[in-house]
């Protein structure tokens, strides 16, 4: 294991114990500066490689395949269930006759994954009735790979999962509501807040759970709550911005301004909890999530209630010197910390 690796798993470790309170905040304070994690991470760009080389890899094939032999469903999802099977088979060889190359193996069952969604689009296409159904599709999609990534106990297929609830959710609203599309405004945002708060909840009860039953998945708590952080993240925006609007019979300046200043106020007060449970408990995602957001809304408002007011150019100057001034002084915490 190379150092940078080491020490960023004994920080996690030290983590862990400051929110269990075993450690103290001077203690811990003493134990993280000897084990640094700066310096470039060069196995986290080998993992990133790792992923694209195998996606353009399966991705040059099926161009290959598509010139040498006639095209034709059927046969695409042959191959798609052949490639499918490989990936798994693969990730499962390398996990237990090469347990070193254990990002290798889930790659291969995440590119596996990848072609389940493939394969089970592609004979939807074949067997197709002409509904249009396609969120019916995804949601299949999402049942397998949850399954499988806790049967291969494989994080990144947990990811994947969590991006094809994204896709299923907002599709089958769409879908069920008769006008058939997937919006960027989510048909009704309220409805993935509240499927946000599902998923804090299953994080909530993984953490708890991992040092017992769950122990095999450690780490899964994670995913659910950065998950769960995010879709809550996004429907609160678009929520702070045009209230919980139907695209399908309403229009976004129906809403009232009270029901625009509530989200608002809810939304600032996750963010603002985020910071706060971030620092106390030592959990940066937490942090990340409640900053980041958190800037965002402030120019959120800017631009849509004072920046038309004050003009393009003097509207820019606000927002760039804003934005230059946290730069600065995000560098200056940093390098405080550092010493």
């Amino acid at each position: 294991m190379n150092p940078h690796s080491r020490n960023r798993r004994i920080r996690r470790e030290l983590d862990a114990l400051l929110r269990e309170e075993v450690l103290s905040a001077a203690l811990y304070s003493q134990l993280v500066e000897r084990y640094p994690t700066d310096g470039w991470d060069w196995r986290s760009l080998g993992r990133w490689f790792l992923i694209f080389g195998a996606i353009s890899m399966m991705a040059g094939l099926a161009l290959i395949s598509r010139t040498l032999f006639e095209f034709t469903l059927n046969k695409l999802a042959v191959l798609l269930g052949i490639a499918m099977l490989a990936g798994f088979g693969g990730g499962q060889w390398l996990k237990y006759h090469r347990p070193t190359l254990i990002w290798s193996g889930l790659s291969l069952e995440l590119l596996g994954g990848l072609l389940l969604i493939g394969l089970t689009f592609t004979v939807g296409a074949i067997y197709s009735t002409g509904s249009g159904n396609w969120p019916a599709l995804l949601l299949i999609d999402l049942l397998l790979l949850i399954g499988l990534s806790y049967a291969l106990r494989n994080g990144l297929l947990l990811v994947l999962s969590a991006v094809v609830f994204f896709c299923w959710f907002g599709g089958f609203t769409g879908y069920a509501s008769g006008w058939g599309a997937y919006w960027f405004g989510m048909n009704y945002p309220l409805r993935f807040l509240l499927a946000a708060i599902a998923m804090i909840a299953i994080a909530i009860i993984h953490q708890q759970s991992e040092a017992g039953v769950l122990a095999r998945y450690r780490g899964f708590c994670k995913v659910w709550l950065s998950a769960g952080l995010f879709f809550a993240e996004m429907a609160l925006w678009l929520l702070a911005l045009f209230g919980n609007f139907n695209l399908e019979g309403d229009h976004w300046h129906q809403t009232s301004a009270a029901e625009l200043v509530v989200f608002n106020v809810l939304w600032a007060g996750l963010n603002i909890g985020l910071i706060g449970l971030g620092a106390r408990w030592a959990m940066r995602m937490l942090t990340g999530y409640g900053a980041t957001f958190l800037i965002i809304q402030i120019y959120t408002l800017f631009f849509a209630h004072l920046a038309e007011h004050l003009g393009l150019l003097l509207s820019l100057l606000i927002a760039g010197g804003g934005a230059l001034a946290l730069t600065f002084y995000l560098e200056q915490r940093r390098r405080e910390g550092s010493e």
